[in-house]
């Protein structure tokens, strides 16, 4: 269950064995304090929740970038320690799925907060961020291929960080932009789903099997 297309599949399994091993010394110390996945997630959370609280003033900035990027690095330890106790399913990727996500919405509700980022803004690109993924992660599913896209989930950490450090509201114009980018790709999206699921039909129809049998 991810919104991975096949190439970057099979370089994620890639990095993920990669990381498993890099991180074996941090899942031995997690292990130690009798840390569950569900500890990491939502201490994650809570750094994500924290950040994007406080001030952002230019003397909060290196903590706010410091609380994100704990939210960020937490996130990928979860998996490899729910392989480790032998608890890795299907329940646990959606709950790992939530919270590696819902740093968008919150992020961007921040930045409207914090920043002047127009509200609507915000909100478009919030709805059409989380309903891309969602609608990425069915397409994978069922082997529907979409167009390559760009992930800007990190970058948009990134500038809110930067924002603060420079005390310049880059969110207001970036907002807008990655707004209409996820809006365009989640159209895209239900096109190649529709599309798909129309030739199945159409394939399907009763007259089409007898055409078949009589050629």
């Amino acid at each position: 269950m991810d919104y991975f297309n096949e190439d970057e599949r099979k370089k994620q399994k890639e990095f993920a064995a990669w990381r498993d091993r890099a991180l074996n010394p941090v899942i031995k110390l997690f292990l130690a304090l009798r840390l569950s996945p569900n500890h990491i997630t939502i201490i994650a959370i809570l750094c994500l929740i924290i950040g994007v609280a406080l001030p952002t003033q230019f003397e909060y900035w290196w903590i706010i970038s410091i609380l994100l990027f704990s939210y960020c690095v937490l996130d990928g330890f979860d998996g490899p320690l729910a392989r480790r106790i032998g608890k890795a399913h299907e329940g646990g990727a959606m709950v790992d799925m939530a919270a590696d996500q819902i740093g968008v919405p919150l992020v961007a509700a921040a930045g409207a907060w914090h920043w002047g980022v127009d509200p609507w803004s915000a909100v478009v690109f919030s709805a059409s961020y989380i309903s891309f993924i969602m609608l990425a992660v069915y397409a994978n599913q069922h082997q529907i291929q979409l167009w390559t896209f760009l992930r800007v989930k990190y970058f948009y950490y990134f500038l809110y960080c930067s924002s603060a450090l420079i005390q310049y509201e880059i969110l207001v114009y970036a907002t807008p932009v990655f707004a209409i980018y996820y809006s365009f790709f989640c159209i895209h999206a239900l096109q190649r789903i529709y599309k798909h699921f129309d030739q199945l039909h159409e394939a399907s129809k009763p007259e089409n099997s007898l055409e078949g049998i009589t050629k």
